[in-house]
């Protein structure tokens, strides 16, 4: 115990006689770093509200509106100016994507020293359903404004009966439509049905749930539909089995059941 206090002893009288022989290097080092942080806040505080950081608009890219770039102040919620450094990138594609749902995809990028930039894509008509009137609809769901055509979109029918006159931009609250679509991306990402068309989709009842493509109806419910496509896709591709003389394929069962039409007389 001696020896431990005697240690301690040492260590304080070489720390002190350190002190006393470098007092003006550590003077230095405090000071410089004393400075450092006056510094710091100093530059924190200029890049926060100096005058060539403020932001007095927001520019907005969107695909299909003229020149490309325009401004909507109306999307942020902001009173301008705002400072570059303070603004939340990602607060912002929030408000933007909670104010306007029919936006798919909302990109924030700053430049300096004041520029802000959001790049907006809509979204797109994956198929159509009809609800009093056809509208079309996205793969979440959501009711876009396409004006486009609607002719080469999947119909999608038998939907529950409650749905009326949904809003554009809002999502459609149903879980045949949403099986529906399942279908649909399930389908489109197969390269195996990559040159193929779908017309329809039926949900009218969901447990003989079935879509039309290239003029064949295809029984599939609505479980298992990986094993069901994989069974789809090996019973066109048999070179035995003429695609144009099919009429419908059921594949709820183990073995895919295909049947043709009638021959003409």
């Amino acid at each position: 115990m001696a020896r431990k206090r005697k240690s301690g002893s040492e260590a304080s009288k070489q720390f002190s006689g350190f002190m006393k022989r470098n007092r003006v290097a550590v003077t230095a080092v405090v000071v410089l770093a004393l400075a450092v942080t006056a510094a710091g806040l100093w530059l924190k505080d200029f890049i926060c509200t100096a005058a060539p950081f403020e932001v007095k608009k927001v520019e907005i890219v969107k695909p299909g509106k003229e020149g490309n770039l325009y401004i909507q102040k109306e999307y942020f919620n902001l009173e301008y100016p705002v400072n570059f450094f303070t603004v939340d990138t990602a607060a912002l594609a929030g408000k933007i994507k909670s104010a306007h749902p029919e936006f798919q995809i909302v990109v924030i990028t700053k430049f300096l020293p004041n520029r802000i930039v959001a790049k907006i894509r809509d979204r797109e008509a994956a198929a159509k359903i009809r609800v009093g009137k056809v509208l079309p609809v996205d793969f979440d769901g959501v009711i876009v404004s396409d004006t486009g055509s609607l002719d080469p979109l999947p119909l999608i029918t038998g939907l529950e009966s409650q749905l009326t006159d949904p809003k554009t931009g809002t999502k459609v609250k149903s879980r045949r439509l949403a099986t529906a679509l399942d279908i649909l991306q399930r389908i489109y990402s197969r390269k195996e049905f990559r040159n193929s068309a779908v017309e329809a989709v039926d949900m009218t009842y969901p447990d003989k749930a079935f879509f039309v493509m290239d003029g064949m109806t295809i029984v599939v419910g609505k479980n298992d539909l990986d094993r069901k496509l994989d069974s789809l896709a090996a019973a066109l591709d048999n070179p035995k089995v003429d695609r144009s003389k099919i009429d419908s394929i059921d594949l709820r069962f183990t073995d895919a059941a295909v049947t043709f039409k009638p021959e003409k007389k």
